[in-house]
């Protein structure tokens, strides 16, 4: 198939119909195992006959399809009517380039998903990695996800699926125009009274929380750090300095010595009205259930609600 020369920005191509067709349609949820791999859930999902591949699953990915991280998988995969397209993300340098095709079918679990985008990088800043790309919206914009970390199951619930929400706490959501949601955050950096702070969820990001370093930020920078983390994103590399601060809190959880990573201007985040991002260093320690439909997150803690927090490089 011959590619279109075409280059899109990819934020500008995010509203895409979906439709999920379930294996029994009486089934009112569908359950699937998950790895954790560096703090990072990986969901399996296959593309017709393909194998099976570990794709990230991320709360701010926000359109309907996946991403996959190898080049080499452009011909194997079958995209039709391919165009070329820049994928910005975290980092100080350009977009990634892309390959993508629109209204394409893969499988999660027992769930066909149709009217699908896939998009295949063109460079090789992932490869070697743990998984081979990202999911997100696929999941949380059609049904609730519950994430049982306890017993690495995911359990996707249809939108109208009633819940039992005994022992649930509900963190209200809000939405920006990326479908990224965001929530209330309180935090101590030296034992100061506890600010609010508005952060979005970046579930694919394995530190705890993370804060952005600008003007007018409502947070201050610790007296000290205790190492750097050197990650990478979309955009190129990411750096921040680790430290330990005096708590955080979410809804009526609170964390003690916890630790958070500061990053400089928008090297982390392209969100300038957050303070900052939690990641699932935090989000790991409750089984959760994200309910998009309803703008909310419940959540319980689980077994590892009590672990200390580490260093993470």
């Amino acid at each position: 198939m011959p590619l279109n020369k075409i280059i899109v920005n990819i934020c500008v191509l995010l509203l895409l119909p979906v439709q999920c067709l379930k294996s029994t349609d009486s089934l009112k949820h569908h359950e699937l195992p998950f790895r954790m791999v560096y703090n990072k859930v990986l969901v399996p999902v296959t593309i017709g006959d393909s194998r099976t591949f570990d794709l990230i699953l991320d709360s701010g990915f926000g359109f309907n399809g996946i991403i996959l991280f190898k080049g080499d998988l452009v011909d194997s995969v079958n995209l039709t009517r391919r165009i070329e397209v820049n994928i910005p993300g975290a980092g100080d340098g350009p977009p990634s380039r892309g390959i993508m095709a629109d209204s394409m079918t893969f499988n999660s679990g027992n769930c066909e998903f149709k009217n699908q985008r896939i998009i295949i990088l063109q460079n090789d800043k992932f490869v070697g990695k743990s998984s081979d790309g990202v999911i997100g919206y696929s999941y949380f914009g059609k049904y609730k996800v519950e994430v049982d970390y306890d017993n690495k199951i995911i359990t996707l619930h249809d939108s109208d699926d009633v819940i039992d929400e005994y022992g649930w706490e509900t963190i209200p959501l809000r939405f920006d125009e990326n479908n990224k949601p965001h929530l209330d955050l309180y935090i101590s950096i030296e034992n100061e009274s506890p600010i609010l702070l508005d952060v979005y969820i970046d579930y694919a990001a394995s530190l705890s929380v993370e804060l952005t370093v600008k003007d007018g930020m409502k947070f201050k920078l610790p007296e000290k750090y205790i190492g750097e983390f050197k990650g990478f994103g979309l955009s190129g590399d990411v750096i921040g300095k680790t430290a330990r601060i005096g708590m955080f809190k979410i809804g009526k959880y609170e964390f003690k010595d916890a630790t958070a990573t500061f990053f400089e201007g928008n090297s982390r985040s392209k969100d300038a009205k957050a303070d900052g991002v939690i990641s699932n260093d935090a989000l790991r320690r409750f089984n959760l259930i994200f309910d998009y439909k309803n703008k909310r997150l419940l959540i319980k803690p689980n077994n590892s609600f009590n672990e200390p927090f580490e260093m993470i490089y």
